[in-house]
């Protein structure tokens, strides 16, 4: 076996996650010094990037760049480049129809509806919510409907409609997301996967639904609330983002190494305790390191970061989740062949696309 192989755990978690950390602070130049955005405008922007990343990225795996080369690092850097252009050009359509600065506009929670319908088409029904299994993989075909129902449809009739008619526009606390690292990731999709789809994926939306009430409740009794202004919602966004990011440095760049092989629940469980203790030793040290008056600045630089991390873990984009993800589901390098017997019986299960076997 070759030592160096950037494919096996745990050297491709180290390598990555060393790799996305000077990306970060590059990314709060660009924004906030070169651009001259506040914090708050900024972490918008992050967000549209992630509107656009399940659909350049994930949705249409890696298609246009994928026609033209199949290195991973160039395909990963022709899509980077496509999708920062794209969020560039939203950001600057948002300003022209509303004739006012885009922070000023409704374009956040846009791009947060555009995030939920991606991930409910990619990642809750496996992209075979809207498309049949056999033209899941067929490009461009695939990736437009996808486009289409996330920035378009479900945006339209969740925001706009509504505030069309004089009435806010449905607003979805974003710590659903890390609730789905738990369900999709770190459970594998146990015990849903075995219903097939569509079951499967109405199951997982109903899972995240209950967490996220449950974690709402408690977020609110700790006195971080997403529904408030000021030092509340700062403090909810800090630990959203902070599970978010943990989760993905163990579920994308260590693919859960080194518990990929552990079965279910109980990998499920340890991932995601071990990612909540992790989780809240690091928000304690921000939240004690740092004043009121600057956890806006910490905010972003959590989104600065959680986007460096998906700018190379990202299907799509670099794609260092699925490197070596492919010849061991488990933890891509640990326990191979366990992995392999365990993803063919999840195959014939009917495990939905992009769920870890487990």
């Amino acid at each position: 076996m070759n030592t160096f192989d950037l494919s096996r755990q745990p050297l491709k978690g180290v390598f990555f996650t060393a790799l996305s950390l000077p990306l970060a602070p590059g990314l709060w130049f660009l924004f906030h010094d070169a651009f001259g955005l506040d914090y708050g405008s900024s972490s918008l922007v992050i967000t549209i990037c992630f509107s656009y990343f399940w659909q350049i990225g994930w949705s249409f795996g890696g298609w246009p760049a994928s026609r033209l080369t199949s290195n991973r690092w160039l395909r990963g850097a022709i899509n980077w480049v496509l999708l920062m252009g794209l969020v560039w050009l939203t950001i600057g359509l948002w300003h022209w129809y509303y004739d006012e600065p885009f922070q000023a506009t409704n374009i956040g929670l846009w791009g947060q509806t555009a995030i939920l319908a991606g991930v409910i088409s990619l990642f809750f029904f496996g992209n075979r919510l809207l498309l049949p299994e056999e033209l899941a993989d067929r490009q461009p075909l695939a990736g437009s409907v996808n486009l289409i129902w996330a920035l378009f449809f479900l945006p339209l009739a969740l925001l706009l409609l509504p505030t069309l008619g004089g009435t806010p526009g449905l607003y979805i606390p974003w710590i659903w997301f890390p609730i789905t690292l738990v369900a999709m990731a770190y459970f594998g999709g146990w015990p849903f996967a075995e219903l097939g789809q569509p079951r499967a994926g109405i199951a997982y939306m109903g899972a995240v639904f209950a967490g996220t009430v449950a974690f709402l409740a408690i977020l609110h009794l700790a006195g971080t609330d997403f529904f408030v202004a000021g030092t509340g919602a700062e403090k909810a966004a800090i630990f959203g983002a902070t599970w978010t990011n943990v989760g993905f440095v163990y579920a994308w760049l260590f693919n859960q190494w080194p518990l990929g092989d552990l079965p279910q629940p109980l990998k499920g469980v340890a991932g995601t305790l071990g990612t909540l203790a992790v989780t809240g030793v690091v928000y304690a040290v921000l939240i004690g390191a740092f004043a009121t008056s600057d956890l806006a600045g910490v905010v972003f630089a959590e989104f600065a970061l959680m986007w460096a991390l998906v700018s190379f873990a990202g299907i799509g984009l670099a794609n260092a989740f699925e490197w070596g993800y492919e010849e061991d589901p488990g933890g891509a390098g640990i326990g191979l062949g366990r992995a392999l017997e365990r993803g063919s019986r999840v195959e014939k299960e009917g495990a939905p696309a992009g769920v870890p076997a487990g």
